[in-house]
């Protein structure tokens, strides 16, 4: 059975969308539709769990935090140190100690996160480089490779980030699995001044493609600048467009701003509210 992420699932409502080929009419009879095996869950899934940053951001925004140590009972950090004592680029490993590692948020990770930092992540042209090794997310095995750059202060004096997600694939224990790789661009709008994550507001906007459940190709655009809030587990405003090939296209759009679980979800010109 197909394990769905918990976390960050707000990029998507967590309901099943269902493809449905024409039918023709021969001899009184109709032909059965060919049900679409992949739902606005899967691509949640494979989206969100190449979101997810906690394991990487174990530096709370001063440089000195970032140390070896078994942090719970299931994983410990690694770093690597330079051997010329310099602090960066910096190089550490997650391990999960070959075992399932349940979180505070619910989900379970197992295996390596490997991470490369060259500088302090608030300083521009930083690059962060996160890979997996023999990975698994709440069951799925993940493979891919993902960037963040540091590009800076745009012209309202905002922290900008260019995020890429290359050859990522979410396989399943049914085996099968569904690909994505995206480039997304996120400005700071506020929290920049401090070091502390529970003021930062995010701005996102971006596209990504990929191979989905049925072996057809699909996209996903922001259509609407996502804004996310510390604090509130799914967006707060904007909107997604995804568009399977052979497929409807699905939108979702999640309000005005309200910290709630509460968005609206178009399918064929009928608009529906739906819970995330």
């Amino acid at each position: 059975m197909k394990n769905l992420t918990k976390v960050l699932v707000g990029l998507f409502a967590v309901a099943a969308i269902v493809g449905m080929n024409s039918c023709n009419k021969t001899d009184d009879s109709v032909a059965t539709p060919e049900v679409s095996k992949t739902t606005i869950s899967d691509y949640a899934n494979i989206v969100t769990s190449f979101v997810s940053d906690f394991d990487e951001e174990l530096i709370s925004g001063e440089e000195s935090d970032l140390k070896s140590a078994t942090l719970t009972s299931c994983f410990t950090v690694t770093v690597d140190k330079n051997a010329d004592g310099a602090f960066y680029p910096r190089v550490w490993t997650v391990d999960y100690l070959g075992g399932t590692c349940t979180l505070f948020s619910g989900n379970t990770k197992m295996g390596k996160i490997h991470v490369s930092l060259s500088d302090f992540w608030k300083n521009e042209g930083s690059l962060k480089t996160v890979t997996f090794e023999d990975y698994y997310f709440n069951g799925n095995k993940m493979d891919g490779a993902k960037t963040i750059l540091n590009t800076g202060l745009n012209e309202k004096g905002n922290l900008t980030f260019t995020k890429t997600v290359k050859n990522a694939k979410l396989t399943y224990t049914d085996g099968t699995s569904i690909s994505w790789e995206c480039e997304k661009f996120s400005e700071m709008t506020a929290g920049g001044s401090t070091f502390l994550f529970a003021d930062d507001v995010w701005s996102v906007t971006g596209s990504g493609k990929g191979v989905n459940l049925d072996k057809k190709n699909y996209t996903l655009t922001i259509t609407s600048p996502l804004i996310y809030k510390n604090g509130c587990f799914y967006p707060v405003s904007g909107s997604v467009k995804i568009e399977p090939v052979g497929g409807d296209v699905q939108t979702i759009d999640y309000g005005t701003g309200d910290c709630d679980n509460l968005a609206t979800l178009t399918v064929g010109g009928v608009t529906t509210e739906i819970k995330l």
